[in-house]
């Protein structure tokens, strides 16, 4: 049995460039559009090797014009002025969230999209370990770690960047059996050292995972040791697989027309369990109560995971996953925090925490030019979280 597939993709993330038309455009193909002009987001280095394919594609050429402000991009192709317009796919949904533009997505229609490889970094091995070793990777040094679960808002390739709308941090002790599991809001303004500038958490993802774990551990003062990512159809994926899970709810309330969730615990299907993670607009706490919504699927898939009939086919659960979920976590550390479990017989205490925040609308780097909704810390939430982190790595 191999882990590997787990843990293939944590190697390359995927750019998603497309040129898009407008929805009643006639446009069928690149070459429908020479002779064209045709705007790019200047900022946006990606955008010169779609430019080379649209080049060598057309017979006419066509004629580029640089945007430094994403909103004047968008109107730009909106109201003709550009026939076709490049950009990163996952900006669609970041201009969808913008006040007037909520009904961008419907009125553009995706031409061509170009998908540029990036490399990443990967910590540790991912090789393939022999299933008759008993020694555990885990030392006593390594008793504790701490592990950014991220969820991108995309159905599809979960290698591809995107905004990051889930971010958990699961701080692990092994020694103890102790969980703590911390929700930052996608919202939330943040500095992103490997962009030297300001912006939401969640347009972290945008640069790939490592600047999202970059942009955490300067929040909290932390290492990350590992990472978990996945997309919604890995999400689902996940728990349909379980054989789905035991989520509690604070609330009363329906997300039409998947379920009605009732107060305590409901058992729910990877959809259910979707719709349950993602609703905000039924809650008067908005985001911060789907982030807390979505630390308890965190804590339901865990304690499903960690029953003894799951994991004694933990090999069969990670094969049928492979392909929905991207981890930096060395097959042999999967291997041995299984062992580990099982020799052991763990039983695990899981808390959860969220920070918050003040919302405020101002620029970001992302998003030149514009200004858009981000969520000001607090600071004391933040000290909070840094106080419980510490707590759980340091318990003996």
């Amino acid at each position: 049995m191999t882990l590997n597939n787990v843990a293939k993709d944590s190697r390359l993330e995927v750019v998603q460039m497309s040129v898009f038309v407008s929805s009643d455009d006639n446009a069928n193909e690149l070459r429908d559009i020479e002779g064209a002009s045709v705007g790019y987001l200047e900022s946006d280095n990606a955008a010169d090797q779609v430019m080379s394919v649209i080049d060598g594609t057309v017979a006419t050429e066509v004629q580029y014009k640089a945007y430094n402000n994403i909103l004047f991009m968008a109107d730009a192709l909106l109201n003709g002025t550009e026939r076709a317009i490049i950009m990163n796919s996952a900006y669609v949904d970041i201009i969808s969230d913008q006040d007037g533009y909520e009904d961008f997505s419907d009125r553009i229609r995706e031409l061509y999209t170009y998908s540029a490889e990036i490399q990443v970094e990967v910590r540790g091995d991912v090789t393939d370990v022999d299933s008759t070793e008993e020694k555990y990777f885990l030392s006593s040094d390594e008793d504790t770690f701490v592990i950014y679960i991220s969820g991108i808002d995309m159905w599809g390739a979960v290698n591809a960047r995107s905004r990051s709308d889930v971010n958990i941090l699961a701080i692990v002790n092994m020694k103890t059996g102790h969980i703590q599991l911390v929700n930052t809001p996608r919202d939330y303004y943040v500095y992103l050292p490997n962009q030297g500038a300001n912006d939401k958490l969640t347009h972290a993802g945008l640069y790939g995972v490592e600047s999202s774990e970059a942009a955490i551990e300067n929040l909290y003062g932390i290492n990350i040791d590992y990472y978990v990512r996945m997309n919604f159809s890995g999400f689902e994926a996940i728990i349909d697989t379980l054989g789905g899970i035991d989520v509690y709810s604070e609330y009363d309330f329906t997300v039409d027309p998947i379920k009605h969730y009732t107060v305590g615990y409901n058992h729910v299907s990877g959809l259910e369990a979707l719709a349950f993670a993602r609703e905000r607009h039924a809650f008067a706490a908005g985001d911060v109560q789907r982030g807390i919504n979505q630390m308890e699927v965190i804590k339901a898939v865990i304690n499903k995971m960690t029953s003894p009939s799951i994991l004694a086919k933990y090999g069969e659960i990670l094969d049928e996953v492979a392909d929905c979920v991207m981890t930096d976590i060395p097959s042999n550390v999967i291997y041995d925090l299984v062992k580990y479990k099982l020799s052991n017989d763990v039983t695990w205490t899981i808390d959860s925490y969220t920070v918050t925040g003040t919302g405020k609308h101002t620029t970001t780097y992302s998003m030149p030019g514009t200004t858009c909704y981000v969520m000001i810390p607090n600071d004391q939430d933040v000290e909070n979280a840094k106080s419980l982190i510490e707590s759980v790595l340091d318990e003996e």
